[in-house]
């Protein structure tokens, strides 16, 4: 997957069309050494496709690579954090409601007790 600059006549304004003639979709990366960079592949890379892959972005230093990295990690434990408490409020709330249904019906009996015993 080395770079190529022998693709700029295939460029079509800020997307790349690769050599099938489809506009090459673009992800950005996520590994250690390369996280946070953006690059071009072949929609149909994986199946039938020309294989065209092609850096979008310059290769950043490795103090910035291992920066991102970690930020993507802190992120990644942030969300799951962040679900787990969602979690715990749900719960909470599916309680509340169980609750307010208990006591519905609860003030419910009281009222027919007190209608009982005002007969």
């Amino acid at each position: 997957m080395a770079e190529s600059s022998s693709i700029s006549s295939r460029d079509v304004g800020d997307a790349r069309v690769c050599y099938c003639g489809l506009v090459a979709n673009q992800f950005t990366a996520t590994t250690p050494m390369n996280g946070g960079r953006r690059f071009y592949k072949c929609p149909r890379y994986e199946s039938n496709g020309c294989r065209y892959w092609e850096w979008r972005d310059e290769e950043l230093s490795p103090h910035v690579s291992m920066f991102i990295h970690k930020q993507k990690i802190t992120v990644d434990a942030l969300r799951q954090e962040r679900n787990k408490f969602r979690k715990m409020v749900d719960d909470m709330v599916g309680s509340k409601a169980g609750n307010l249904n208990n006591v519905s019906a609860l003030e419910e009996k009281v009222s027919n007790l007190e209608l009982k015993l005002k007969q």
